[in-house]
């Protein structure tokens, strides 16, 4: 089991980059900003709708 013990180890570093907490917040924020972008653009579709009638 020794031996295994080393590769299992690179492998679990791997796996604890991969839930680094700046990443998470990267795509946070992208999902935030399509979010927003929508919303946004909504509202400028309303806004012109009700100036158009």
């Amino acid at each position: 089991m020794e031996a295994s013990t080393p590769g299992l180890e690179l492998a679990m570093q791997e796996l604890e980059a991969l839930e680094a907490p700046g990443w998470w917040t990267a795509a946070g924020i992208a999902a935030g900003v399509v979010v927003t972008g929508a919303a946004v653009y909504g509202g400028w579709a309303a806004s012109a709708a009700l100036i158009a009638t």
